[in-house]
């Protein structure tokens, strides 16, 4: 008998944690954060560290790594992850504490006590002990994302989406199944209900406004997310544009030096180290006020406009119309980011009327309603249970009948919200 008990990220995006019981075995898999209104951290349902067998991290996003290290205040379970996730996780991790120390209970002690108890798989490796096997494998979202093969003692089969994405970026290739009989299925529903439009016309859509901008002599500002983002972007402008200088500025360095350390997971390693010989990071605010007013696109932290260089650049340029302002991440509700794109402005930060090119352009690194229906049936022949995690009610629900439509109604499907616990024979 198979349980999974939702501490997180049920009927939500965000804080991500699943745990699964399979007699004496508790596997957990992520233990994220998200944020309230107030942009407090929520954390995930409590889970006893000496109780775990295994912590699967499937990538480095706050939202599924933030809690983690609060498991290694009293404990040290055995964690398993890629290389470059715990890497990246590490800066993201040191800047969370940055903003969040006052209400979180532990420091980098205790991410490191994370790192130094983690098992580092390549996709593809298969690892067994004590009765459970697992293999992690491409899950195409960000640098070191992966999707996760779970075989119990008992035998039940189980995989783990993570956030996926199965679309070929300018940095990353596609997710990558694994050619295996699996029972049950986790699957994120970011957009369970909604399709992306094709990323070509996106990238020549993002083309043109750089191109128009360019040619009045104007500014483009991208506040994009420091991993996975902005190496795309920065990417597609230089290989498309390469006449356009570009600049990069934030925590966009640390992380495009991981993404080079780690080159093996790129789609193409040699154009990517190409690009970031030619791109420009910005060193200082000296440099900052030298580029405000050049013809020239900006790349920088932090995507929903929360804080960090983007914001500073924001200010500066607003006001101009020869200036654009693209917006390619996704912006939650009540971030400024997303009171930029509605109302126009952002009191808070004394901006009122935006004169520049406001566009926001849908980049997105998770798979659209057709991609995870894809995913699913590639595992028809032996799936018997689908739990939808991940995505708000609506979008869940969404794929639930999208589900039933196309693959028919013999499947077990499960919309848990946090606190449910499944039971499966």
């Amino acid at each position: 008998m198979l349980k999974i008990k939702v501490l997180g990220g049920g009927r939500e995006v965000g804080r991500a944690a699943y745990l699964i019981e399979d007699g004496s075995q508790k596997f957990l898999l992520d233990y994220g954060v998200n944020f309230d209104e107030r942009d407090l951290p929520r954390l995930p349902h409590h889970v006893k560290p000496l109780e775990i067998s295994g912590l699967i991290i499937s990538h480095a996003h706050l939202d599924h790594v933030g809690a983690a290290p609060y498991l290694y205040i009293t404990g040290r379970p055995k964690a398993f992850s890629t290389m470059p996730t715990m890497e990246v996780a590490r800066l993201l991790v040191i800047d969370f504490l940055k903003l969040n120390s006052a209400v979180i209970e532990y420091d980098m002690r205790e991410f490191e006590n994370l790192y130094d108890n983690t098992v580092f798989l390549e996709y593809g490796e298969k690892y067994e002990e004590e009765g459970f096997k697992l293999v992690l494998e491409n899950a195409g979202h960000i640098i070191g994302s992966s999707m996760t093969y779970l075989e119990t003692g008992s035998g039940h089969r189980l995989m783990y989406t993570g956030d996926i994405n199965n679309r070929d970026t300018w940095t990353l290739p596609g997710a990558e199944t694994l050619e295996l009989n699996v029972e049950t299925i986790l699957i994120e529903s970011t957009y369970g209900g909604r399709n992306h439009p094709p990323r070509y016309i996106v990238e020549k859509k993002l083309l043109e406004i750089v191109e128009e901008t360019i040619d009045r002599k104007g500014t483009v500002l991208i506040p994009a997310f420091s991993v996975g983002r902005s190496q795309e972007i920065a990417t597609l402008i230089a290989a498309e544009a390469p006449y356009v200088d570009i600049y990069l500025d934030g925590m966009i360095k640390d992380i495009t030096e991981i993404y080079l350390r780690y080159k093996k997971y790129l789609k193409d390693s040699s154009l990517f180290a190409k690009v970031f010989e030619t791109v420009n990071f910005v060193t200082g605010a000296k440099e900052r006020k030298k580029i405000i007013n050049k013809p020239c696109v900006i790349i920088a932290s932090a995507g929903m406009l929360k804080g960090g260089p983007s914001v500073y650049y924001l200010k500066k340029i607003y006001q101009n119309p020869r200036n654009s302002i693209v917006m390619v991440s996704y912006q939650a509700p009540n971030s400024n980011g997303h009171k930029l794109l509605e109302e126009g402005g952002i009191p808070e930060l004394e901006i009122d009327r935006v004169n520049a090119r406001v566009e926001w352009l849908d980049f997105s690194s998770h798979a659209g309603q057709d991609g995870l229906l894809d995913i699913i049936s590639r595992y028809r022949t032996s799936l018997k249970n689908i739990v939808i995690i991940h995505g708000n009610e609506d979008e869940a629900t969404s794929l639930r009948d999208v589900i039933l439509e196309k693959l028919g109604s013999d499947i077990n499907i499960y919309i848990p919200k946090v606190g449910d616990e499944i039971v499966i024979q």
